[in-house]
């Protein structure tokens, strides 16, 4: 991988202020919680600083904690036998990510890499676990959260197995901009080809016909979806 890791991981680490709390709360993670949980987790959370094309993590490395996306986009990349990547998400502000290692204590099961520079808070598994020691009741919340993400990630499988490249653009367009909770999506072409795994030059010509029917408008690394309806119809009408 080309990408090189920044050494300030721990170098540029502080607590998160207590006026953050009101993210913590747009947070799936911790949405519906406590002040006073809120509170307590905002006192855990360490935040860290990277560049762009920074690893924050990679595939296989010990899963320390459940990531938290506060600035600026980070790819998260699975490389396959060939050496090759494959793009599975594109992480935006107030998304949290590796969740999986929050309760097994497995490896990360991807790579993160900064796509912009970007600031990320973790709550490590650590102190995680401490405080579940102390608020048992809030696994059962963590859990539920988790089930909902695991029937997103089915979903985005459902996507990726179609057969039709544009039916499946349209559809991974509208998945994530659910999933970021945006329309304005931080995507470049080369993203999208791997993320659905078709050549660049095909999401370029099918990019070209969504923004001719005025269903996207595109910049650099950049589409915005203006009409969501049109790219669902495209789906419907399969």
């Amino acid at each position: 991988m080309s990408d090189e890791r920044y050494s300030g991981h721990g170098r540029n680490r502080r607590r998160i202020s207590v006026v953050e709390l009101s993210l913590l709360q747009k947070l799936p993670l911790f949405s519906n919680l406590p002040d006073a949980d809120l509170r307590r987790i905002a006192l855990l959370l360490r935040v860290h600083h990277f560049p762009k094309h920074a690893v924050l993590f990679s595939e296989g490395d010990a899963g320390l904690g459940v990531w938290v996306g506060l600035r600026g986009t980070i790819k998260l990349v699975k490389s396959d036998s060939l050496g090759g990547e494959q793009l599975l998400k594109v992480v935006a502000p107030e998304q949290f990510f590796a969740e999986v290692v929050l309760f097994d204590g497995g490896g990360y099961p991807a790579t993160a890499i900064a796509q912009t520079d970007c600031t990320t808070a973790v709550l490590y598994n650590a102190d995680a676990r401490a405080l579940l020691s102390e608020r048992p009741e809030l696994a059962w919340h963590f859990l539920h959260v988790l089930s909902q993400r695991l029937r997103t990630a089915q979903e985005r499988i459902r996507i990726l197995c179609g057969s039709d490249a544009t039916v499946r653009l349209a559809e991974i367009l509208l998945h994530v901009a659910k999933e970021q909770g945006r329309d304005q999506l931080v995507l470049g072409r080369q993203d999208l080809a791997n993320m659905v795994g078709v050549a660049r030059e095909t999401v370029s010509r099918v990019l070209s016909v969504f923004a001719a029917e005025g269903y996207i408008v595109t910049g650099r690394n950049t589409i915005a979806l203006v009409n969501k309806q049109g790219l669902a119809s495209l789906i419907d009408n399969q």
